[in-house]
């Protein structure tokens, strides 16, 4: 059994990762896997939460000047934790590479990947080894206050497949953008039947998205068919 402890939420740039909360440990039966069907949302995350942080530190900033074109030679944004400001064609969109890494386990083979953006542009993902563009799973405004991050794309994509983003065009030829894989900032919910803002011990595993229905953050709720009796 896969055991993971916990930690509170650390938004220090020094530790990059996946955020932790104390004394949890992963089920028996919960398992790995690409974006859940089921999540139609990052926004109310600490994936975005993490995302802003980055996009809002001048030292997580790296200034790419785009390709004009749709190449494979694109200069490459695959690195982590960071905020890339896409520098791109006047009046044109411009292109980068993104080349996933396995982070789910050594033997993952699709990783799901968010894309976050400062504008509400045009954004294409294409493989380069078939030449299609990849359909986005989520696509959403977002609603974080005092984060210059506005838009978050949502990709499944092979590890190890390099990709091309075409970004663009945009006004001021400028477009802030920080990638950030899903299971790097993990979370999971539990079950609140009571509606008393308490769930029970038994977890239901997500990739940073937010609360289904009838789910909760905070556990620890002893009788969850009584809303009085919470917290012991």
């Amino acid at each position: 059994m896969k055991k993971l402890t916990w930690t509170l939420l650390a938004l220090s740039l020094a530790a990059c990762g996946p955020l932790e909360e104390t004394e949890q440990e992963w089920e028996a039966g919960e398992t790995e896997q690409a974006l859940e069907a089921g999540c139609v949302s990052v926004d109310s995350t600490l994936m975005t939460t993490h995302a802003c942080t980055h996009a809002g530190n001048a030292a997580d900033n790296v200034n790419v000047t785009t390709s004009a074109t749709r190449v494979a030679t694109a200069p490459d944004v695959s690195a982590r934790h960071l905020h890339y400001t896409l520098g791109l064609p006047a009046g044109a969109e411009g292109s980068v590479t993104y080349t996933p890494i396995a982070v789910t386990s050594t033997t993952s083979t699709v990783e799901s990947i968010a894309f976050y953006l400062s504008r509400n542009v045009a954004f294409t993902v294409v493989d380069t080894t078939t030449s299609a563009v990849v359909p986005a799973l989520i696509s959403e405004g977002l609603s974080a206050a005092s984060c210059s991050l506005t838009q978050a794309r949502v990709y499944d994509l092979v590890v190890g497949r390099e990709y091309i983003l075409a970004v663009g065009p945009a006004t001021g030829n400028q477009v802030g953008m920080v990638p950030e894989y899903l299971y790097d900032n993990r979370d999971r919910f539990y079950r609140d039947q009571d509606g008393d803002g308490y769930g029970t011990n038994t977890p239901v595993y997500r990739f940073a998205c937010e609360a289904p229905s009838g789910y909760v953050k905070q556990r620890f709720d002893c009788d969850d068919t009584n809303p009085a009796i919470f917290n012991c």
